[in-house]
């Protein structure tokens, strides 16, 4: 029988200080200094050391645009992806180890897809006699995406060999984008035919892989596991605002911003409970809207070429003159006299 499975299509308001905290020890081996890695996240060091400590994803792409600026070594997104041994997933990490079967271990990632701290959503199909394991994206991650997308290939390849050896029988990578300058290096690391500008993000096992009985496997240690990721997902979720989610919601969407009542919907609320909510946080959506067309501007401004009428699409503004005077307002000046000042 197919089978088809999938985690949730939400990227979540907050991950685990561990995500950073990995990305900060390859950088402290390469020579890096930790404060100069984590500059303008609002991270501390000792931050980096409290295991309940919890980052947004803004915080950890701070952190990786550092790490590209001061090492900028081709494949560096896979170079830290191999750093993602399974044990850096904590208790997930652990109820996959004493699950029965590869399989097992895969609906258990899915089941908690909130714990990953990934930016993909994970999909899992069997076609004939092949698996395929899909990651689609869930934000627009700019600049990042080339970094993302390796460092998480890299990952999801390093765990799946922590859990059935090295020699895990993969037989394809595809890859959403064009081959990059550095392809050798995933020819290396995967050990199989690389295929690139596929339709969509995907590894392709032979589909025997799945029934793979796990060498730890332990239904009770499995079942403390699942228990206390259940807990866990539910403490980081009590952490979540409405204005929180909504501040995601914009900032990684590719281009506008979304209506309310549509919002409200993917928040899986009416917009009337929605509106009071934002009320009770002393908030309104206009205001959050206001506040994160401001932050991106600035931050595509700083950190990209792209032509204002372009920069200005992507916030949602048709009407270029409106986008001028809003960035007036925010700023007290036109984004050109922004651009070339800063």
């Amino acid at each position: 029988m197919p089978t088809h499975i999938y985690s949730i299509k939400t990227l979540p308001v907050f991950r685990s200080i561990n995500i950073l905290a990995v990305l900060t020890r390859y950088a402290e081996s390469r020579g890096m200094d930790i404060e100069a890695a984590t500059e303008g996240s609002g991270i501390l060091n000792n931050d980096l050391e409290d295991p309940d400590y919890l980052v947004t994803p803004r915080q950890e792409m701070t952190v990786i645009r550092n790490l590209l600026r001061l090492l900028p070594e081709p494949g560096l997104g896979l170079l830290v992806g191999n750093q993602y041994h399974i044990g850096v997933l904590g208790k997930l990490g652990a109820g996959a180890i004493h699950s029965a079967t590869f399989l097992e271990a895969i609906k258990f990632f899915i089941k908690f897809h909130d714990l990953q701290m990934s930016y993909f959503q994970f999909e899992l199909k069997t076609e004939g006699r092949l698996s395929c394991f899909i990651m689609n994206e869930l934000a627009d991650l700019e600049d990042l995406r080339r970094f993302v997308c390796e460092r998480e290939f890299a990952s999801v390849h390093r765990v799946a060999s922590d859990l059935i050896g090295k020699t895990h029988g993969i037989k394809e990578v595809r890859v959403a984008y064009s081959k990059p300058d550095h392809a050798g290096m995933y020819e290396e690391i995967f050990q199989c035919p690389i295929v690139f500008n596929a339709p969509r993000h995907m590894f392709v096992w032979d589909k025997t892989n799945l029934n793979t009985p796990l060498p730890l496997a332990n239904p009770l240690a499995k079942k403390a596991h699942e228990k206390e990721c259940r807990e866990l997902s539910l403490r980081i979720r009590k952490q979540e605002t409405a204005s929180s989610r909504i501040v995601q919601e914009i900032e990684f969407r590719r281009q506008g911003v979304p209506g309310f009542d549509d919002l409200a919907r993917h928040m899986n609320m009416s917009p009337r409970t929605l509106r009071r909510r934002l009320k009770e946080e002393g908030t309104s959506f206009k205001n959050i809207v206001s506040d994160v067309q401001k932050e991106k501007a600035i931050h595509l401004l700083q950190t990209t070429n792209l032509p204002i009428q372009q920069i200005a699409l992507e916030l949602g503004y048709e009407d270029l003159p409106n986008f001028y005077r809003a960035f007036k307002r925010w700023t007290g000046k036109t984004p050109g006299d922004y651009r070339q000042s800063n």
